[in-house]
């Protein structure tokens, strides 16, 4: 069965340029390190507070490659039953049960509702530590997922990879559904516009800052500028928020708030 919201997959054109982003702007710790021999991709698992990410590096990138991030993993300890199971409710099978690239563990990924593509991990090795102390950062706040079909995501994530709602909203000035679902400490936000979306389907990742101030004068020392725009203080418990930009243009939302799960 489904166990945990493990990471979201970011490719990256830079990897000694995206280590030091993370490392030096958030307190990034990395957990493993490998390569995919057969496809010459370096792969990196980064820690930041308790979440994580992982960051995977051609080193010979096709033209047509995609950058920034490309999945949303889930940890299972049952992949070919989780995987079957998901196909016959309608998930669309992307790729089937197989040794990982790295020879760690075993993998499958599939299609969510809307097009995003979920990967399925199983795999004995535990890569997350204890929660990273950092002077401004107080936890890896959630990822967000564009879900054009709300209900169908609802469905997908809560009755199939077992989420639980933590909270629902809607801003009323744009109608925006913003629906909170969790795997213990992992958050994951939908994202659902009634006009439908333009753009990415990973939209951003969020941290939870304790002095957002702070914070955005430690980045600016660090030539790091917060993305100009509006707050987002519609959101649940808000008070103020940024966004920077990583190095192949993933949104890193830092969001003054009170823990979702108390919310």
């Amino acid at each position: 069965m489904i166990k945990e919201l493990n990471h979201v997959g970011i490719v990256v054109r830079d990897l000694d340029a995206s280590l030091a982003f993370y490392q030096r702007a958030f307190g990034a710790v990395i957990v493993f390190q490998s390569i995919i021999p057969a496809s010459q991709t370096d792969v990196v698992y980064l820690q930041i507070a308790g979440g994580m990410i992982e960051l995977l590096h051609p080193r010979n990138p096709s033209p047509d490659e995609s950058f920034g991030i490309t999945h949303i993993a889930f940890m299972t300890d049952d992949l070919d039953a989780d995987y079957r199971r998901l196909v016959t409710h309608g998930a669309t099978e992307l790729v089937a049960p197989r040794v990982a690239g790295t020879g760690v563990g075993r993998l499958a990924f599939v299609s969510d509702p809307n097009g995003a593509r979920v990967e399925l991990l199983q795999r004995d090795l535990a890569m997350r530590s204890e929660p990273i102390e950092h002077p401004h950062v107080a936890a890896f706040d959630h990822y967000s997922v564009i879900a054009d079909d709300l209900r169908a995501a609802r469905a997908f994530y809560g009755d199939q990879l077992g989420m639980a709602t933590l909270t629902t909203e809607t801003v009323a000035a744009t109608g925006l559904t913003i629906d909170y679902l969790h795997w213990d400490y992992d958050v994951l936000e939908l994202l659902h516009r009634p006009t439908g979306s333009i753009g990415p389907i990973f939209a951003h990742v969020a941290l939870r800052v304790t002095d957002l101030d702070a914070l955005v004068a430690g980045l600016a020392e660090l030539g790091i500028r917060p993305h100009a725009g509006t707050p987002m203080t519609a959101m649940t418990g808000c008070s103020s928020s940024a966004s920077v930009f990583d190095p192949d243009g993933v949104r890193i939302e830092l969001l003054d708030r009170a823990d979702l799960h108390a919310a």
